[in-house]
């Protein structure tokens, strides 16, 4: 983890929210530590990740410390760089892929590097026969993301700013309130911005504009850019 950390700030690290609370749980276990510490993991924005951090310190000091000591780009949301499209604040990809290749690992380097070409050659092959077989536009996984969003965008009332390129909104719910911008593909809850999926928020003023949530989802989860791009053989 030094080495990785002494990258250049344009690099972007974070760490394994699953593991670190695997570390942090062995100096302070208990069910509302847990809930405290992932909280703030979630948090996509920093007043709510700075609450969330209090909410944690008013029930273990010490426990506020350790996690202060790092640095909430590298364990929280709220931090994180929306230049990657991406939220994940665990590694489960690598732990897979670890479990995957457990046996190999044992073998000498040529059997090692075969046995990893073949895994990998029949996952890319296994992938790409279920996407040529999906119908539809966005791939499976973000398309039930944005369902989702769909579902929790109906509570949200978008109150229109005036500007010529009807882009810019207020959405109320209750006396909850966030900023939009569709020009910007932006949300100041800021989900919208760590993921290039349209959130709740957002999918209210596209509504709103009667256009179709699924035309503002980044080109990296649709499927031409998946079987083009990354589904390719070894």
């Amino acid at each position: 983890m030094n080495t990785i950390a002494s990258i250049p700030d344009t690099h972007e690290h974070r760490l394994c929210v699953k593991h670190l609370y695997g570390n942090f749980k062995k100096r302070h276990a208990g069910e509302h530590l847990k809930e405290a510490m992932w909280k703030a993991a979630k948090c996509t924005t920093m007043i709510k990740f700075n609450k969330a951090m209090d909410d944690l310190k008013k029930l273990n000091e010490a426990a506020w410390k350790e996690m202060s000591e790092h640095a909430p780009g590298t364990w929280s949301r709220a931090g994180f760089s929306t230049y990657t499209c991406c939220d994940l604040e665990v590694n489960n990809m690598c732990d897979a892929f670890n479990s995957a290749i457990v046996d190999l690992r044992e073998q000498a380097i040529i059997s090692l590097v075969d046995g990893l070409k073949i895994y990998i050659t029949n996952r890319i092959v296994r992938l790409r026969d279920y996407m040529l077989r999906y119908n539809g536009e966005i791939c499976p996984m973000i398309n039930k993301l944005l369902d989702k969003c769909k579902k929790e965008a109906e509570g949200w009332s978008p109150t229109w700013s005036g500007d010529r390129g009807y882009a810019r909104f207020t959405v109320y719910n209750g006396t909850d309130s966030y900023a939009v911008n569709l020009g910007e593909n932006s949300c100041a809850c800021k989900k919208w911005d760590l993921t290039s999926i349209p959130c709740p928020h957002g999918i209210s003023c596209i509504w709103y504009n009667h256009k179709n949530p699924d035309d503002y989802v980044t080109h990296w989860y649709r499927l031409v850019h998946l079987l083009s791009k990354h589904l390719v053989f070894v």
